[in-house]
């Protein structure tokens, strides 16, 4: 079955964020003074494989597993398990790669295809100001462990930021000269309400972060991607691994949007640049899960927005628990 929404978009990746926790303090997704805990009804491993289930029934192609950080659950090699064994071949975690090195051989073992690691510096004190007290080192060995057992591709996330780490720019866009490294530039979205103004002077276009790029290496090599990812992917001139950039601010793809994203809270959002979430913990405790989560499943898709809200606005959720 192929799944699509009231605007012809193919529904076919979901994002299941297993815990709000996170031991990083990164500024544009956990606001000071914000700590989170695992709610009480958080998704457990049948839980997951529920939502896999219904997922698969309607045509489901890729999992990704986000947070908060991930591999603070325990029990994320057996989510991972269970994706494989529902016939998912593209499973993926998002993560800080802080406890990477330590459980990657578990999550190989249950099946894990590729990881998308958060960079959002090179230099130490950079990465430390952004992630409120991180230590890069412990990033860089969890990024070393993914490139030694061979999974791939490795991408690396940064958000930038203006003030913050918009000098990172051109060494990390320099780590896919010789390395099979595929760096990707975020838009700095307003999900952590920081004040408006603040937010506003702190906002870098992607096309501005690419003429930073352009400006050392020269015109950038386009990239042939999937119309449905969010990156639009270039090459430096003979780099090995390449550099793309997402602009859901200045360039919404909100068109060719395939995702939905169920919340460690049991709530799925159609969208996230808007504020509608649908509490489906109802489905999770049917007497027949499977068939309730795939009858959620079509009315968030039905309920899917044509368009996201870019624009700085107070959210009840902020990144952190939402997933990301």
């Amino acid at each position: 079955m192929r799944l699509t929404d009231r605007y012809g978009r193919l529904i076919k990746d979901l994002r299941i964020s297993v815990t709000p926790r996170c031991n990083y303090h990164c500024t544009y997704c956990h606001p000071l003074g914000m700590e989170m805990a695992d709610p009480p009804g958080t998704v457990s491993v049948e839980d997951v494989k529920n939502f896999i289930q219904a997922g698969v029934l309607l045509g489901a192609e890729s999992i990704r597993f986000t947070g908060g950080e991930p591999l603070v659950r325990k029990e994320l090699p057996q989510m991972v398990a269970v994706a494989r064994e529902l016939g998912i071949d593209d499973v993926a975690v998002t993560t800080n790669a802080t406890a990477l090195r330590k459980r990657l051989p578990e999550l190989m073992e249950a099946g894990l295809r590729r990881v998308n690691i958060s960079l959002d510096a090179r230099d130490p004190e950079v990465f430390r100001q952004i992630t409120r007290g991180g230590r890069i080192e412990e990033v860089w060995d969890g990024i070393e462990a993914v490139l030694e057992a061979g999974l791939h591709p490795v991408k690396l996330n940064a958000v930038v930021i203006r003030g913050m780490n918009d000098g990172e720019v051109v060494p990390l866009a320099e780590l896919t000269l010789e390395r099979p490294l595929h760096m990707r530039f975020i838009e700095y979205m307003h999900l952590n309400n920081a004040p408006f103004e603040e937010y506003k002077r702190q906002f870098i276009p992607g096309r501005e972060i690419r003429a930073m790029i352009e400006a050392r290496f020269g015109a950038l090599e386009a990239v042939p991607t999937d119309p449905t990812s969010p990156a639009r992917v270039f090459r430096i001139p003979g780099a090995e691994g390449t550099v793309g950039f997402i602009n859901p601010v200045s360039e919404p793809f909100c068109a060719n949007c395939s995702r939905l994203r169920l919340t460690s809270d049991k709530k799925i959002r159609p969208c996230l640049l808007t504020e509608l979430e649908l509490d489906i913990a109802w489905a999770f405790s049917a007497d027949n899960p499977v068939e309730a989560l795939v009858d959620a499943i079509l009315m968030a898709t039905d309920r899917k927005p044509a368009f996201g809200n870019t624009l700085p606005t107070r959210r009840e959720r902020v990144m952190l628990g939402i997933g990301g």
